[in-house]
């Protein structure tokens, strides 16, 4: 199931992220033509560069499965033999077909002004980017961060006093296997009720304040390394801890976060221009904008939708 739903995502997103990619053949192109169609063809070029505009893990799906390929090829085939007949028959002539079509040029030709007028204009030099390390120092400072292990004897939400007790006398008991040397990873395995790091043998990875709980976060921050804690008590139940390992704060270099730095100067400069374009065109054309008809406005359910599934 979960093979069909990656092939449903590729294929809308591959054929509506840049358009179907359907243009005449041209005598003087002299790209491999990996598909016609009627007067229609597709080279393997369109059709990689398609593959490229992909968002990258549907990128990887196609690489781990090459089959995807054939069955985007065969969906293009299909695609094109139906609006060769959609045209014959005038679909194209509709109302609501009409005001689609429009819709979708509008949404390609806003794209690629938006790519010429806003993303390509917007540049940040290697001065703008090191100045601002400099000046914003402090936004990369790596806070105090420790590795721990856990095993979680969960509490039920309104749990009495008895149940509390005996989750408490539980988890007393794993820390005394624990102190007698028997691994916190399969301990975590055959005990732990967090199905997010059971699996792990409990291993939560690298956090720092601010990221767990107070009680949780109070006692491994406080633990040496090696160290593993009496039964902690939070809202979920009670937490044997281990320390794995710690990191002191420090300062993060330039060089690992000048990409960081560069990308948030060139989204802010970007959304600058768009909004000074906006504003010009605002002058330029009429806008109306009625707000007040979106709570109004209710919208129907379709009814497929709530039919039941037998």
């Amino acid at each position: 199931m979960k093979h069909f739903k990656v092939i449903g995502v590729i294929l809308i997103v591959f054929f509506m992220s840049v358009g179907l990619g359907w243009a005449k053949g041209d005598s003087k192109n002299q790209e491999k033509i990996l598909a016609q169609v009627g007067k229609y063809k597709l080279t393997l070029k369109q059709f990689n560069n398609q593959i490229r505009s992909l968002p990258p893990q549907l990128q990887m799906a196609l690489q781990r499965n090459p089959q995807l390929k054939k069955q985007l090829l065969d969906r293009w085939v299909q695609l094109t033999l139906m609006a060769l007949e959609a045209r014959k028959e005038n679909f194209q002539d509709k109302p609501e077909v009409k005001k689609r079509i429009e819709d979708m040029t509008n949404a390609l030709l806003a794209q690629h002004y938006m790519m010429e007028n806003i993303s390509n204009k917007a540049q940040v030099t290697d001065k703008e980017v090191r100045d601002y390390y400099n000046k914003h120092k402090s936004e990369f400072m790596q806070p105090e961060q420790v590795r721990a292990r856990h095993i979680l004897i969960k509490v039920p939400a309104n749990a009495d006093k008895k149940q509390w007790e005996k989750a408490k006398k539980k988890a007393i008991e794993v820390r005394a296997k624990l102190i007698k040397g028997e691994s916190f990873s399969k301990l975590a395995q055959k005990y732990s009720d967090d199905p997010g790091s059971k699996a792990r043998g409990g291993d939560l990875g690298f956090f720092s304040k601010g990221q767990m709980v107070p009680e949780f976060e109070k006692a491994a921050f406080s633990l040496k390394k090696g160290e593993i804690s009496q039964p902690v008590k939070t809202t979920f139940g009670y937490h044997i801890i281990k320390v794995e390992a710690k990191k002191p704060a420090r300062q993060r270099s330039f060089e690992e976060v000048q990409q960081e730095i560069r990308q948030k100067l060139l989204r802010e400069k970007q959304r600058k221009l768009r909004d000074e374009v906006i504003a010009k065109l605002k002058k330029k054309y009429p806008v109306q904008v009625h707000e007040d008809l979106l709570n109004k406005t209710s919208v129907m359910p379709n009814d497929s939708i709530h039919k039941k599934v037998k």
